[in-house]
This record gives C-alpha cells, sequence and structure tokens, in this order.
C-alpha cells in the first residue's frame, strides 16, 4: 500500500513574470494564509509568493530561493512584526532543509492549523460541509517520531555525503541530525555520514518498539560494521509483532497506531461478532490489532510482498484471513467467498480511492466504513461520493501523525442510511 502522490507539472500562464524578481533578491511581504505546501502566502506585483518560515499575519523579510512560473518560492530570513505563536525551530537545517514545515510555530497551534485544513477540505462538498471535526489528538512525541527515512547522497564534492534536497531549489542539503527522526536513526547516520561512495540514495528503517532495523539497498562491500540488505525489519505493537518488507508501507510514527486502534474501534462499537474487511490492508496491522474486537477479519491488498507479511502477521489469529487482489475487484472476491461485511476499513494511497473501489464499497453494503486518510483534499472527495451512495458522515477524527509538519491523519466514520418505511 503506496502513501506517496505523483505531484503535477504546472502547466498554466506564466504568474510571476511581472515581479522581476530571481533567486537571492529579497522583499518585505505581509504574509497570508497557508497553502498546500504549508508555507504561509502572499503577492508581490501581482506575483503569488509562497515564504517558508513565516506566519499568517507576520511581516517578514523574505528571502527569493525560486522564481517558478505559478509563484515565487522564498524563506523568512528576518522576522519584522512576529505572532505570539512563534517559537525557535530546534533543527538548525530548518528553513535550509524543506521536510518540516511548522518548526517554527507553536505546536498547539500547528493542531488548530490542521483542524482548519481538514475543516476546509470537508467544506468544498456539499455532501460533507456541515461535519463537525473534532479537535486533533497530539502525539506523545512531538520530535524524534519519525521511524523512516530516505536519504539522498551527494555528488561532485558532496560525494558520499548523505541529506535530502530541498522540494524548491533542489539544492542538496547534507544533514547530521534530522530533529524528528527516531535516535537510532540519526545514530546509524552518523555511522556512514561520508562513506556510502558509488551510492544516489539509502533508507532506513526502525521498529520504534522492537529496536530492529533495516537498511536498503545493500552498502558498499568495504562497510562492514552496519548490516544492510534485509528485506524486512519488525516492530511490535499491542504485544503483537509485525514483519515488515523493506518496501512495504508502515506508519512512520509507531506510538501513534494504537491511538489509530483506538479511535477506529471507538467509532465501529462492535459487539463482538461482526465481519469487518480491510481494504489496502498492506502488511496486515489494522487488520490483525482489530482481530481481538470482532468475529472476522478480511484484508485485502495488491502488494504481494504486503500480503505475505501479513499471513505471516496473523499466525496467532484464528479469525484473520488475507486475500492478494486490488480493491476495486475486492467485492467479487468477498461475493465469491460468500461474505457480508458489517464493517469496512479503506485505508488508502494520498490519491484516494479510484471510482471502482467507491462502488465495491458500496456494494458491500456496510452498516459502517472507517476511512483513514493522511490527505483531506482527497478523504473529502471519496467521503462525497459516498454519501452520494447511500452513507451519512457520523464523525471526524483527525490525530497528529505528523508533528512539525503540514500533514494529517484523519479518521472518518459514515454510517448506512436505513431505508425509510413510508408505508
Amino acid at each position: 500500500m503506496a502513501k506517496r502522490k505523483r505531484k503535477k507539472r504546472y502547466s498554466g500562464p506564466n504568474l510571476t513574470a511581472s515581479s522581476e524578481l530571481e533567486a537571492g533578491d529579497t522583499i518585505e511581504v505581509v504574509a497570508g494564509a497557508w497553502d498546500e505546501r504549508g508555507n504561509a502566502t502572499a503577492t508581490h506585483r501581482g506575483a503569488p509568493v509562497s515564504i517558508h518560515g513565516a506566519i499568517p499575519g507576520e511581516t517578514v523579510e523574505a528571502e527569493v530561493v525560486k522564481v517558478f512560473p505559478e509563484r515565487i518560492a522564498t524563506r523568512a530570513v528576518n522576522v519584522i512584526h512576529a505572532d505570539e505563536d512563534r517559537g525557535v525551530p530546534r533543527c538548525h537545517y530548518f528553513g535550509e532543509c524543506s521536510g518540516c514545515q511548522w518548526q517554527h510555530v507553536r505546536y498547539e497551534r500547528q493542531l488548530e492549523i490542521k483542524h482548519a485544513i481538514v475543516s476546509d477540505a470537508l467544506a468544498q462538498h456539499q455532501e460533507t460541509a456541515g461535519a463537525t471535526v473534532k479537535p486533533l489528538i497530539a502525539s506523545p512525541k512531538r520530535f524524534g517520531y519519525r521511524n523512516h527515512a530516505r536519504f539522498s547522497v551527494g555528488r561532485g564534492e558532496e560525494s558520499a555525503i548523505s541529506g535530502f534536497v530541498n522540494a524548491d531549489t533542489r539544492r542538496f542539503v547534507r544533514i547530521d541530525h534530522c530533529a524528528i527522526m527516531d535516535d537510532r536513526i540519526n545514530e546509524t547516520l552518523a555511522k556512514l555520514q561520508g562513506r556510502l561512495t558509488r551510492m544516489t540514495q539509502w533508507s532506513v528503517r526502525v521498529g520504534a518498539n522492537s529496536g530492529d532495523m533495516t537498511i536498503q539497498p545493500l552498502l558498499p562491500a568495504e562497510i562492514l560494521d552496519v548490516e544492510s540488505g534485509r528485506q524486512h525489519y519488525f516492530e511490535r505493537i499491542n504485544d503483537i509483532d509485525f514483519k515488515v518488507a523493506a518496501s512495504a508501507f508502515f506508519q512512520v510514527n509507531s506510538h501513534m497506531i494504537p491511538t489509530l486502534v483506538d479511535v477506529i474501534v471507538d467509532m465501529l462499537a462492535p459487539s463482538g461478532d461482526e465481519t469487518l474487511v480491510d481494504l489496502y490492508c498492506g502488511v496486515g496491522t489494522i487488520s490483525c490489532l482489530l482481530a481481538g474486537a470482532v468475529g472476522r477479519v478480511m484484508g485485502i491488498e495488491e502488494s504481494a510482498s504486503a500480503i505475505e507479511n501479513a499471513m505471516r502477521n496473523s499466525i496467532p489469529l484464528s479469525n484473520v484471513e488475507f486475500i492478494q487482489a486490488k480493491s476495486e475487484v475486492a467485492a467479487s472476491e468477498v461475493e465469491r467467498l460468500q461474505v457480508r461485511p458489517d464493517f469496512v476499513i479503506v485505508d488508502p494511497p494520498r490519491s484516494g480511492c479510484d471510482d471502482r473501489t467507491l462502488t465495491a464499497i458500496s456494494d458491500f453494503q456496510p452498516w459502517k466504513v472507517v476511512m483513514v486518510s493522511c490527505e483531506p483534499t482527497s478523504l473529502a472527495r471519496d467521503l462525497a461520493a459516498l454519501s452520494r451512495a447511500g452513507f451519512t458522515l457520523i464523525e471526524v477524527q483527525p490525530l497528529d501523525m505528523f508533528p512539525q509538519t503540514r500533514h494529517v491523519e484523519t479518521v472518518a466514520l459514515m454510517a448506512r442510511r436505513r431505508e425509510v418505511n413510508t408505508d
């Protein structure tokens, strides 16, 4: 189950030609609303401006880092009038590295911003516009929570150096310590910094609770003190050991997974004998963790390696089974097995569900549907589609899986509308 969403290349008119700005110039602007990248916005000579490191309402001096046809990318280098919720970023790479958007914002304000993002996304559709969004559930760890990092390796004078690439400038930034990464990732980074010749990228995944780790790909032969190349690692959640393929999706904040499961159980309110279908089930995390609350669980996932892991992870559980299939053909698979689900859980990629998957969910005719998403825009679109298919939006609960960044996880409950007897 992939969580990435390919960005569309801008193909509209040149909106910044009249600005006469170029990289290195500075401008004084008043920051406006947040954009989809998590940056504050402004205009300069009619051109759209995005400002990394500003808060709406602040007056800042901003340095131009890149001029695109659709916007001028800048970063705040001097705050003239600061917002009361401004804080000091913990990471000294903030601004140079674009991985975190909001380290300069007080954490409680971050939660309020994310709440507004979810509410605004739902407001874009008539079917979901009136939904009440609950306050965000905070992460128990605001830093050091990420269990997965993907590093780039520099070239030329920066050859063998690990770091990240700035999303706007595409410049390589050497990173020796990432504030939001698990300590073991930073320890591994320190061991490998400057040693990764003949490589362009590498990734490391750790079990925050198990202490296990995998590094991909296989490191150069001369590096003998760091194990690499394992195709999986193990993580322990709620007393269940999960085998996770190096290429498989797993939530990057292990500390929030029990909370996510608690939210889903509270929404479903199972009596213990229901049948649950888990679409995009990945390595079976939610399927296994909910097995004790229902009578039967059927997980459906396209990835062969993920299904292999899911089957292994569910061995101690007698009421869980998995099917390798695309979610859009799930209805026919479930019908073939003569299964009638009471509940459906769907945790799609950031791009959301396609029309065939939404049709499959509708064809199941479950009493309740729980949708988990890290992209509010696609979530709102899919909830609106399910509403038109006969479901009612009951509850929306965002969680902060990704502190210091613009991303937000949201869990939404829908219930099938009962037929009204007009006799």
